[in-house]
């Protein structure tokens, strides 16, 4: 007895409505008995179905689910004691047709279907199609192929009809398209090619990298960081050879900048970025004013030979400016004369005095020196014959429109010549021979010193000490030394490009003695000073100290300002400086001691004799880095 037929429930609950009957199985019916003229539909076929015969045996099928266990239902109670209702919704009852036995058949193997996310949209678009080809196979099929479709329908709604819903399934009489099979969560879909006739749906891209997209599309966009500094070398051409690199740093920079001739040289190019006019001079400034980031420096010939970027190098560092090369004045002067740039030495005289030049003359040498003045190059030839170098040869390098031009003198010649060159003319220098006015290696002659000969360090002491400082190129050191600067000539001398502080020397006798030993201008006087003083000057690598007033407090300061692993030596010759050596070492352990015991040798009457001079006790401290 199916439960809207079930007079015992419609008692206790009346209100509610009643339910669809539940289709059972397929089976033989009995006749159903006459029913009573002024009964209801309804209640004329309740006992018609309790009193129904029970059920045959129902032929073997394929393996399936368990049936849910048939609940006992208690005897209907006699009719006159159920109130009388007309269901107005209760359809007649219907005979249905005994179905034939169907063979079991073996279910087919699912194809293999790729785990893909699809979004609610697609299962829309999908289901539909799907239980449309449910209900009528596609046209023009095989008639095997209609049959067995026909049969999978058949057992598909057979067991839509006898087993419960599962956990996630619409239940049957809540959903209006009933009939069609349910696919519990668990089962595979079926493949898109069981539906024939219908288009094939594309897998949509997974969820996640749909996210991925959405956040990259809604991200904000930032803008790109400006390009450093770029300092493009034009060359000498007109108009400019190019590469891609700087062409490309033209066209994207915010803004030109160089001097007229740069600026004239770009304007073949047609560039339509804002450009700047600014001088040599003035370049540092300029950039502050617009701005590092994005702006490009044109330079005409070479940027660091010709241009400031060995400045902006050392101002801004390395990872501020970009640098591209090109050929320079320098470059092209060599290779006019088949000479190589690599065995030239250069000395700017466009940033440095011409006494740079008298520093770092010497015999069977080569120099290149690019000049900005239109008189230079006579004055250049003029310091060749006054340092002894009177047969040496000179070659004037103009450029005028782009092209070398070559020209050579005598030193001689050059220095009498009373004609106009190029202001940014460079010369190459071949010295030759020296008359030896200038000492080759340390060991500057008493002539040279002139008056302050008597008072110098003696020589060999000047050498001892210079080999335990062991001076190098572009480092800073200090020589004390009271009213003479024997060792600090020597060491200017050797080191054309040492930065040193003379102290206790007067700055015109010390101007004097550096024209006559040849240094240049890498050696500064400072007539006097205490050492309390010293706290202001840069930290050096090297420290001489002649003994005298004061030794002890020269000592205490020149090592606490000693740049780690600098040098420091000292000398004393007298008792009261060899006491004060003794109390700093006491403190501080000297690395190495030497006294020389020097006697100097002299013809009186015809006769040789050897005069003693006062010993000269050296020390040498090392600094730990």
């Amino acid at each position: 007895m199916s439960e809207d037929q079930n007079t015992a429930l419609l008692q206790e609950t009346p209100v509610e409505a009643p339910k669809p009957a539940r289709r059972r199985a397929p089976r033989k019916k009995a006749e159903p008995a006459p029913a009573p003229e002024l009964m209801p539909a309804a209640e004329a076929a309740a006992p018609a179905a309790t009193e129904a015969p029970p059920k045959p045996a129902k032929p073997k099928r394929a393996p399936r689910k368990p049936k849910a266990k048939a609940v006992d239902v208690a005897p209907e109670p006699a009719a006159a004691e159920i109130p009388v209702t007309a269901d107005l919704f209760a359809a007649p009852p219907v005979a249905v047709a005994e179905l034939a036995p169907v063979a079991a058949i073996e279910p087919e193997p699912a194809s293999p279907v790729p785990d893909v996310s699809v979004p609610p949209v697609a299962e829309a678009v999908v289901e539909p199609a799907v239980a449309a080809a449910d209900e009528a196979p596609p046209a023009g099929a095989p008639e095997a192929e209609v049959k067995a479709e026909a049969t999978r329908r058949k057992r598909r709604r057979r067991r839509g009809r006898t087993e419960r819903p599962a956990s996630g399934e619409t239940a049957r009489g809540d959903d209006p398209a009933a009939d069609t099979p349910v696919t519990p969560p668990s089962a595979e879909p079926e493949p898109a090619e069981a539906v024939a006739g219908l288009p094939v749906v594309e897998p949509v891209a997974e969820p996640l990298a749909l996210a991925e997209a959405a956040e990259t599309a809604e991200a904000p966009v930032e803008p790109a960081p400006l390009s450093p500094l770029t300092v493009v070398s034009l060359g000498l051409d007109t108009p400019p050879a190019l590469s891609a690199e700087a062409l490309a740093a033209l066209k994207g920079a915010q803004r030109v900048l160089g001097s007229a001739d740069a600026l004239d040289r770009l304007a073949a190019f047609g560039l339509e970025v804002p450009q700047t006019l600014c001088a040599p001079e003035s370049v540092h400034l300029d950039l502050r004013r617009v701005g590092h980031a994005g702006s490009v420096l044109a330079v005409v010939g070479d940027a660091v030979g010709d241009g400031p970027a060995a400045e902006l190098l050392a101002e801004l560092g390395p990872g501020e400016v970009r640098v591209l090369p090109g050929v320079g004045r320098v470059q092209a002067a060599c290779a006019a004369l088949g000479l190589s740039p690599d065995i030239v030495s250069v000395v700017d005289l466009r940033r440095a005095p011409l006494a740079a030049l008298r520093g770092q003359l010497r015999a069977h040498r080569l120099f290149a020196v690019p000049l900005a003045d239109a008189a230079a190059p006579v004055a250049v030839a003029r310091l060749l014959v006054e340092s002894g170098f009177s047969a040496a040869r000179v070659w004037v390098c103009e450029f005028a429109g782009g092209q070398v031009q070559a020209r050579a003198w005598l030193a001689t010649e050059l220095a009498e010549l009373r004609e106009s060159f190029e202001p940014r003319a460079v010369l190459i220098l071949a010295t030759g021979p020296s008359a030896g006015l200038f000492a080759e290696l340390p060991g500057i002659s008493a002539d040279t010193l002139g008056d302050a000969a008597h008072a110098a360090l003696p020589l060999a002491a000047r050498l001892l000490a210079l080999a335990w400082l062991q001076p190098a190129a572009w480092e800073t050191g200090w020589a004390i030394s009271d009213g003479e600067a024997s060792l600090a000539l020597e060491w200017a001398r050797a080191v054309p490009t040492a930065r040193l502080r003379a102290v206790g020397v007067d700055p015109s006798l010390l101007g004097v003695a550096m024209a006559r030993a040849g240094v240049g201008e890498n050696l500064a006087a400072i007539p006097a000073a205490s050492p309390l003083r010293c706290r202001e000057w840069p930290a050096p690598e090297a420290v001489f100290v002649r003994g005298g007033v004061g030794l002890s407090d020269w000592l205490a300061a020149a090592w606490a300002r000693l740049a780690p692993g600098g040098r420091l030596v000292a000398t004393a010759e007298d008792d009261h400086a060899r006491a004060e050596l003794l109390a700093f070492s006491a403190e501080v352990p000297a690395e190495a001691w030497q006294e020389l015991s020097l006697s100097t040798g002299e013809t009186v009457a015809g006769r040789l004799r050897f005069a003693p001079a006062a010993p000269v006790r050296l020390a040498l401290w090392r600094k730990p880095r």
